[in-house]
């Protein structure tokens, strides 16, 4: 499993809990720089809190919508 999908997996069991960077990176098995990359990548899933620490946030729903004007 990539490590990617393993970190995702994981923040959503935790969503709403503030952790820090090497508290994932113990509970993901994965490197600082790894989580790092992921929650730059990943910006609206995580809210910093402070130096190292973040909220974790819902993953966002992607729905499309399409306004079509009656007439």
């Amino acid at each position: 499993m990539s490590k990617h999908i393993h970190i995702s997996s994981y923040i959503n069991t935790i969503v709403g809990a503030t952790v820090t960077t090497k508290a994932l990176c113990s509970s993901c098995g994965c490197t600082l720089p790894t989580i790092l990359a992921y929650i730059k990548n990943n910006p609206n899933r995580f809210e910093k809190i402070g130096h190292g620490k973040y909220t974790i946030q819902a993953e966002a729903n992607n729905l499309n919508i399409i306004n079509h004007p009656q007439g």
